[in-house]
């Protein structure tokens, strides 16, 4: 499994370090940069992209570098730098601009969890013809997460103890379709220079 661009390396390592800092700072730039419905609702932008760089604590922190560090080695054939950030942007975006014209009722949110389910989502769409069972069997698996955690059953509070909040499932599911958006807009628009770009 040849990485498709050790580059990606560096530029993987430039935004964990950011997100390590962040969490690090979390006392202080959380206010300033989660996700805060009347703050973004007056201006302040920025919260659509920075809320999803920002952590409630260390742990919060470790699980979703946890979960970047493995669909980074695991999917390292499909990803470059050009995927990476165009997932970064448009996840980001997709999530909080759900956030803000659909669930109203949110007042604040932050974490990375709701990106990684779309970075998951797109590399198995994308790497689907190479390895269909496995890729479908993932997929489903994934979809049934996802309904699982719409139930109303469901009990979000699984890692309060951890992250000293509930797991906002909305986010997941946000990200995971804005993941399977854009791989089906990535596909459609160029399959052919994706596949010629393999091993680069």
């Amino acid at each position: 499994m040849p990485p498709r661009d050790r580059k990606l390396r560096v530029h993987a390592a430039l935004f964990i370090t950011v997100l390590v800092a962040l969490g690090l700072a979390h006392p202080w730039v959380n206010p300033w940069l989660r996700y805060d419905r009347g703050a973004v609702l007056n201006g302040q932008v920025w919260r659509l992209i920075t809320a999803h760089l920002v952590h409630l604590n260390g742990w919060h922190l470790l699980l979703n570098l946890s979960g970047l560090l493995l669909i980074l080695y695991f999917f390292q054939d499909l990803l470059d730098r050009r995927r990476f950030w165009l997932w970064f942007a448009f996840c980001a975006l997709a999530v909080s601009l759900t956030f803000v014209f659909l669930d109203t009722g949110l007042r604040w949110y932050l974490g990375l969890s709701g990106l990684l389910q779309g970075l998951l989502v797109l590399c198995l769409v994308l790497g689907w013809r190479g390895n269909p069972w496995l890729h479908s069997l993932v997929l489903a698996l994934v979809a049934g997460r996802l309904i699982w955690e719409q139930l109303p059953g469901y009990d979000t509070g699984y890692l309060s103890a951890w992250i000293n909040a509930p797991v906002y499932v909305n986010a997941h599911l946000y990200g995971a379709l804005s993941g399977l958006l854009l791989a089906t807009v990535m596909l459609a628009a160029g399959p052919a220079r994706g596949h010629a770009r393999q091993g680069h």
